[in-house]
């Protein structure tokens, strides 16, 4: 395979990995001893934490300084700057101060996006490209991730939206998943013309066929192509859908089978043919199943292995 392709998991710290156990030596690790683990294991890592709460800069210069040269972080952007609600304890006091006096709430208590207007939501641009700048400037800023809400459909106005990106972050990658169909499969060409315009990655993403799901659609828009693997799990989805609140664990429960992974090679290498890079996070967030299989796939193509990857000077 002609190009380098990275794979990685979503979310070095996420709860069921450090539970499982079988990952990290040691379930008391400090929060710089993981990371400085998991990049002597894999190159490259995505923060979700980031779609949560814009992140504190101190954070990304400690992120840069605890990793080798050549790790790249993908950063999922703000839950608000993807059509999500968030919640307001996340909400910069800049930006609430924007807000009228009442906002629409949602159900569950979260400020409707609906509410913020529009300069609320170049200043959440403006915090986002500070709070990454550490990260770019280290050359360590993979790609930034809009996974946009469920409920965010196709129209004019979000395609001139999409258009809109490359400038509010400049020289930055940026990709592009969608999960109603409305953009895939129903209005494939229009969307993916949109995306090749403004040099957007399009997300190639393997998830349950179940409801509104998107299906994969192997095209590429940008120098970077993205593949990310939700697992398999069509009941976990299926809840979500219903209206139903499972946690990620539930939602994502699924591990790939070695076939299952087997059947992406062919995908992978001929992505790998157009696009300058390549890369593919694992997101079936339960137990240690991304690990597993992030380093399943990493096997099959041929890519080496640390075989004792536990250098116990980190664990500081």
């Amino acid at each position: 395979m002609g190009k380098q392709v990275r794979v990685g998991i979503c979310a070095w710290a996420d709860p069921a990995l450090i539970e499982a156990g079988t990952f990290y030596p040691r379930k008391s690790m400090t929060t710089e001893s993981r990371l400085r683990y998991y990049a002597s294991v894999f190159d490259g890592v995505e923060v979700n934490s980031s779609y949560y709460a814009i992140p504190n800069i101190r954070n990304t210069l400690r992120w840069v300084e605890r990793t080798p040269p050549g790790f790249v972080f993908h950063v999922k952007a703000y839950s608000l700057l993807t059509g999500h609600h968030p919640r307001a304890e996340t909400v910069p006091a800049d930006l609430a101060a924007l807000l009228p006096r009442s906002p629409r709430r949602t159900r569950r208590g979260e400020i409707d996006a609906s509410s913020f207007p529009p300069e609320a939501l170049d200043h959440a641009f403006r915090l986002v490209r500070t709070a990454l700048r550490p990260i770019a400037e280290a050359g360590k800023l993979g790609y930034v991730l809009f996974q946009f809400a469920p409920w965010v459909h196709f129209e004019p106005g979000r395609l001139d939206y999409l258009a809109s990106l490359p400038e509010r972050l400049p020289g930055w990658t940026i990709a592009i998943e969608f999960r109603h169909r409305s953009w895939l499969p129903d209005h494939a060409d229009e969307t993916l013309r949109a995306l090749s315009g403004a040099r957007l990655a399009h997300v190639i993403v393997d998830a349950p066929a179940a409801g509104h799901t998107v299906p994969r659609v192997t095209t590429v828009t940008a120098p970077t192509a993205v593949f990310r693997l939700h697992g398999r799990n069509a009941h976990g989805w299926l809840r979500q859908l219903r209206g139903e609140e499972p946690t990620v664990r539930e939602k994502y429960d699924y591990l790939y089978s070695e076939a299952e992974l087997r059947e992406f090679l062919p995908e992978i290498e001929g992505v790998s043919e157009e696009a300058e890079e390549v890369f593919i996070s694992f997101n079936n967030n339960n137990r240690d199943y991304p690990i597993q299989n992030a380093l399943m796939l990493k096997r099959l193509l041929g890519q080496p292995i640390q075989a004792d990857p536990s250098p116990r000077d980190l664990f500081t």
